[in-house]
């Protein structure tokens, strides 16, 4: 029986990563392992629903820390070949830039940026320390890019960051036929859009997009597969929208 490839979701404890390590671990493609910086119910329930041992699967890590981010990618690697990471790390501030201070703009920045950096990096050496040939990188981005709101400005400002650091960094990935993008996410059902932004607000967003509706987690899903799938190696460098229609 051939060996299946793994996919870390890293930050899987959020709501909308948790939505996806579910989806995933449906599917006959991957093993999936998922980590978490500091609390892990709903995530080791998921694993638990599919009878799979959250303790084999799940790995606690603080995805700024390069030397944690060294010590997940090792033992992550015991359980066989990681073949693609996709990166839900975020944080993001509702306060106007003037209401906002100095430490919580750094937070921001340092919550969303590092571990994409950090990520992208360790995955690289992985790949061609280990003599491997091909990956995935998937970075989570924002649509508060192209169409920011009210009180986002650092997270605007991480999440452009991240975009720069897969267009900047695709070509030497590419020499090791890892392909890196990133996914601006329009407005979905749950997690951080449906937390922060009022209902009125995302109601009126929904009706003004082209799909009418908000996303699902299955939507999401979809297009992560295709971005993993080992024949999308000639999609890279690439900021591709997920927002419904968002004009």
């Amino acid at each position: 029986m051939t060996e299946k490839n793994l996919i870390i979701v890293a930050s899987g404890n959020s709501e909308l990563g948790q939505s996806v390590v579910e989806n995933l671990l449906t599917e006959d493609n991957f093993e999936i392992a998922a980590t978490y910086r500091s609390e892990a119910t709903g995530l080791n329930k998921t694993y638990l629903d599919v009878n799979k041992d959250p303790n084999k699967y799940c790995f606690k890590a603080d995805l700024r820390d390069v030397e944690q981010v060294q010590q997940m990618i090792f033992k992550i690697a015991k359980l066989g070949r990681i073949w693609g990471i996709i990166n839900f790390s975020g944080e993001a501030t509702s306060k106007r830039l003037f209401r906002t201070s100095q430490p919580e703009i750094e937070n921001v920045i340092m919550n969303n940026l590092m571990p994409a950096i950090n990520l992208t990096t360790e995955f690289l050496k992985y790949v061609s320390v280990g003599g491997f040939t091909g990956g995935r990188l998937i970075q989570i981005s924002s649509i508060t890019v192209r169409r920011p709101l009210p009180g986002t400005v650092p997270y605007v400002i991480a999440k452009s960051g991240i975009e720069g650091l897969v267009r900047s960094s695709a070509e030497e990935l590419g020499r090791f036929q890892i392909t890196t993008n990133a996914l601006r996410l329009g407005y979905f059902d749950r997690g951080m859009a449906k937390r922060d932004v009022p209902n009125e607000i995302l109601e009126t967003i929904s009706k003004s997009s082209a799909s009418r509706s908000l996303g699902m987690p299955h939507n999401l899903s979809a297009a992560l597969n295709y971005l993993l799938d080992k024949n999308s190696g000639f999609q890279t460098g690439s900021i591709i929208d997920l927002d419904g229609g968002l004009f």
